[in-house]
């Protein structure tokens, strides 16, 4: 059976929630590649070199709120500014471990976000679109 994603980015300073994550999604068939990035700066710059490019593209990015230097929220703004191609091509899938009510409704707000709490299950990837 073919994976259902050609490629998913993992953003995620934290090295064993992104091989945890790469791990079920290979276990698990789900994408062909799975790049990680445990900076969002690095991963904004792979994604800003590559927007016009969707064969480089990941379908999905798997973006943790709390990160030093540009948090998950910050990324967003920033990945906003890319292309219409980047845009609509990639689907962002904000992935924390919070509890407070305001990062959870303000990761929601926006109707192209999706949230899930870490850890990442199957189930949820296999839903996404």
């Amino acid at each position: 059976m073919n994976p259902k994603f050609k490629k998913i980015m993992i953003v995620d300073d934290n090295e064993f929630d992104s091989y945890i994550t790469t791990r079920l999604i290979q276990n698990s068939n789900l994408a062909s590649e799975v790049i990680e990035f445990n900076s969002a700066k690095l991963a904004l710059e792979f994604l800003a070199e590559n927007q016009n490019n969707t064969k480089m593209l990941p379908d999905v990015i798997l973006l943790d709120i709390y990160m030093p230097l540009m948090d998950g929220f910050e990324f967003i703004e920033k990945f906003k500014q890319l292309s219409p191609e980047a845009n609509s091509y990639c689907t962002i899938c904000v992935v924390s471990t919070t509890v407070n009510d305001y990062y959870i409704h303000k990761a929601k707000i926006d109707e192209n976000i999706r949230f899930t709490s870490k850890p990442i299950t199957t189930e949820f990837l296999s839903n996404l679109n």
